[in-house]
């Protein structure tokens, strides 16, 4: 029996009725659904029947394993949110196969901090959202075993060095364990997840210490959804307080342009300068040390192998952290790295390949970058990146996709996010549907056809974008209405409604520089409205970086192209740069995202050579 939420202020849709139009992102989704539907279950299984010393018939899939969970999350909430039969019937064969073979073979209970955490939430997926009922008694063994197994005396400062003894991630275990609570009431899950607080971190964010040391980035932003679940189960404000803070911190003082974050799978480095430092070139350092302390405590260079962001395990970790938020405090504002990562990350990686090689890092260097989903490392045991951690995470990406659209509370509809959907349920006695028939972001103008049986008098509340901040206007039926439109709030129109109305909301896209950080402000993305432009070659821009409209134009007839005007691009007067959306991007082609600009004048000296 689920104990009740009573934390949330408003509530989401829990992946139901919401149906994605046709886009990028419903076609990056049916893909993904496609390809995964296609692997073999032997293959899925392999690895985790390996690790527990078992052998099979199969190849298996070549990454180091613990994504069997992560698969059957991704399938019931993906199940949940198309209908398609053929999730649910692999999810069930899978976790079925798995259960029957861990009566016989309890070492499959083994999973270590990683494996069981990835289990247990894949396992209480399908019991949220696919009834599978089997799943209460496979997460209490698998709990009991993880009681038995896990040392709870490691040091607990989230360094990943020998002194976690292998207890990798060990942070992100709350989340998973008070849900089990919350969903079967035991109070074992209760006391268990209690032993796994972070409070190393979680004291030093409410002390507004960030002082923190260099951490393992992804993991790191994922441990506040652990926060999250605690103060679901206990009503402390202190965990919800710990996660605002955060926020704030992390989308002030840690992100890229795209929303993107921890370069090299880095967060906290103990350098104040480290998101600039990561994107240059060893010649732009004149002399600085070209090193840093690592997440495992080890001095390193910076390398390009190792990537700006951590796509799709990072944007995982925060489409889970803004949907809480969210949810717990109703604050449009909290939509706002879930969108960055919508459009210019997520939305932005190419396909997965057939053989399990996907987009593991992006790439946001000032030489500029490539999307390739060939990765340059080699583990020491000789197994490539590929079907590796990220394979787990972005078919669960793609599943939220439905699910952090819209939101409701007993008064009122809210709409978080404006990307082509449908909404369609039982609100205030009738169904009510609202159809987003725009092409957002394509267009600025996003445009909904509201469908109700009866008229009926209720508010509509539209997230104000942060970046919204030039001329807005929202219609009726094609008439003003006046309106507060102001960023990072929700614009209300509380009105009666009637079968047929269309409200149409359009924020104005302009251009506008967005530096890395405040010791690099001339090394800056260009922006419009909520994407990031990148350039197709490389650039040493002159301008007013204050006023990209006054010298970089849009190309006529060239869906969101810009040109500079002549004589923007340094020493060369009758050259220009141009740039397009980094989401539609193609692959295996070189991009510049961060570019070096001067004010006007003050590159003349150099022109005479």
């Amino acid at each position: 029996m689920e104990r009740t939420k009573t934390t949330d202020v408003i509530r989401s849709m829990e992946y139901k009725h919401v149906s994605l139009g046709e886009s990028l992102f419903k076609d990056q989704r049916d893909y993904t659904i496609e390809l995964y539907l296609s692997l073999k279950n032997g293959d899925i299984l392999h690895n985790v029947l390996r690790r527990a010393g078992l052998t099979d018939e199969y190849d298996g899939l070549p990454g180091w394993g613990g994504n069997l969970g992560q698969f059957l999350g991704a399938f019931a909430k993906l199940w949940s949110v198309t209908g398609d039969p053929r999730l649910k019937d692999k999810a069930l064969a899978l976790a079925n196969t798995w259960a029957d073979l861990s009566e016989i073979h309890p070492e499959l209970l083994r999973g270590g901090t990683y494996g069981y955490d990835k289990m247990i939430g894949g396992l209480l997926d399908m019991y949220e959202y696919m009834g599978y009922t089997r799943a209460e008694s496979l997460v209490s063994r698998l709990t009991d075993r993880s009681i038995q197994d896990l040392d709870r005396t490691i040091d607990r400062d989230g360094l990943q060095d020998e002194r976690m003894h292998g207890q990798i991630e060990w942070y992100t275990l709350p989340e998973n364990i008070y849900r089990a609570y919350q969903l079967f009431g035991d109070e074992k899950y209760k006391e268990h997840a209690e032993a796994w607080h972070y409070d190393y971190m979680w004291n030093k964010i409410l002390n507004h210490d960030f002082k923190i040391g260099p951490r393992h980035a992804y993991s790191h932003v994922n441990c506040l959804s652990s926060a999250a679940r605690a103060y679901e189960v206990t009503g402390d404000k202190k965990y919800l307080d710990v996660m605002e803070i955060a926020y704030e911190e992390l989308t002030a003082r840690h992100c890229y342009a795209t929303g993107g974050y921890g370069p090299g799978e880095n967060l906290f480095v103990d350098r104040d300068d480290y998101l600039g430092f990561m994107l240059e070139s060893p010649w732009d350092l004149r002399g600085d040390d070209p090193t840093f302390i690592n997440f495992a405590g080890n001095r390193v260079a910076r390398s390009d192998a190792w990537g700006s962001c951590e796509i799709s395990c990072c944007a995982w970790a925060v489409f889970k952290l803004c949907n809480y938020l969210l949810r717990h405090t109703g604050k449009a504002k909290y939509a706002m790295w879930a969108e960055q990562f919508l459009y210019n990350c997520v939305g932005g990686q190419p396909p997965i390949k057939p053989n399990g090689e996907l987009l593991y890092y992006a790439q946001y260097f000032a030489d500029g970058g490539m999307k390739s989903t060939v990765d340059r490392r080699l583990q020491a045991m000789g197994h490539n990146f590929v079907w590796q951690c990220c394979s787990g995470t972005f078919p669960q990406d793609v599943a939220e996709y439905a699910n952090m659209l819209y939101y409701y509370d007993d008064e009122s509809i809210y709409v978080a996010q404006y990307i082509p959907s449908a909404l369609s349920f039982m609100f205030r006695g009738q169904k009510i549907t609202l159809q987003n028939f725009s092409d957002f972001p394509k267009q600025s103008r996003a445009a909904f056809e509201l469908r109700l049986k009866k008229t009926a008098s209720f508010p509509i509340r539209f997230r104000v974008p942060q970046w919204a901040d030039g001329k807005n206007t929202v219609t009726v039926n094609g008439r003003p209405v006046e309106a507060d439109i102001v960023p990072d709030e929700w614009l209300v129109l509380d009105r009666e409604w009637n079968d047929g109305d269309v409200i149409a909301v359009d924020y104005e896209f302009r251009l506008y520089f967005k530096p890395v950080d405040q010791y690099r402000p001339n090394l800056a993305a260009l922006m419009y409205g909520p994407i990031v432009l990148v350039s197709t070659e490389m650039t040493l821009l002159e301008g007013d970086i204050n006023d990209p409209a006054s010298w970089i134009l849009p190309v006529k007839g060239e869906e969101m192209t810009f040109r500079t005007l002549p004589g923007h691009t340094g020493a060369l007067p009758n050259i220009c740069r141009t740039f397009v959306p980094y989401y539609s991007y193609p692959e295996d082609k070189w991009y510049f995202m961060y570019h070096r600009i001067y004010g006007p004048g003050e590159l003349v000296p150099y022109r005479k050579y």
